[in-house]
């Protein structure tokens, strides 16, 4: 730590900027639409992005416990926005879900609309500094859940 002071540390400041972009994407979304909450959201996305994930790959993805993430399913389900149906992998059964067109319709909706907030934002940075602080990030964040041995399941 440079600092004398946690309040000063790198953590700390990752940890406030977290808050604020979480906070941010809420407010979005919900001025969006009121179908989904933003962690239900991000379900829907990390869905779209990568398909045929268990709930708990989905659970480490998105850095939530299995229950919570079943939750979230559960939700969107109800909602119409997923179907949740068995596969068998590696002669084991388990639990996939994918977006329907309802679903489609949605996220496809929310992303539009996000685009004129989004444009802001990369006037303030350019793409390359983006995938520079993404990198770093994972790195970062990589480096700390190999120390403390941190995993969401």
């Amino acid at each position: 730590m440079k600092g004398k002071f946690y309040i000063e540390s790198l953590p700390y400041e990752i940890e406030l900027t977290a808050r604020i972009c979480h906070e941010s994407a809420r407010r979005m979304v919900e001025s969006f639409t009121d179908e989904v909450s933003i962690d239900e959201f991000t379900v829907l996305d990390t869905i779209i992005a990568r398909p045929n994930l268990s709930q708990a790959d989905l659970a480490r993805l998105i850095l939530k416990g299995k229950a919570h993430t079943g939750r979230f399913l559960m939700a969107l389900e109800d909602k119409g926005f997923i179907e949740r149906h068995v596969e068998e992998r590696d002669g084991k059964l388990i639990k996939v879900s994918s977006v329907t067109e309802k679903g489609l319709d949605l996220y496809n909706s929310i992303i539009a609309s996000m685009k004129p907030s989004i444009k802001n934002f990369e006037a303030f940075m350019d793409e390359n500094e983006i995938q520079g602080i993404i990198t770093n990030l994972r790195n970062f964040r990589t480096a700390i859940e190999k120390v403390w041995d941190i995993a969401f399941e």
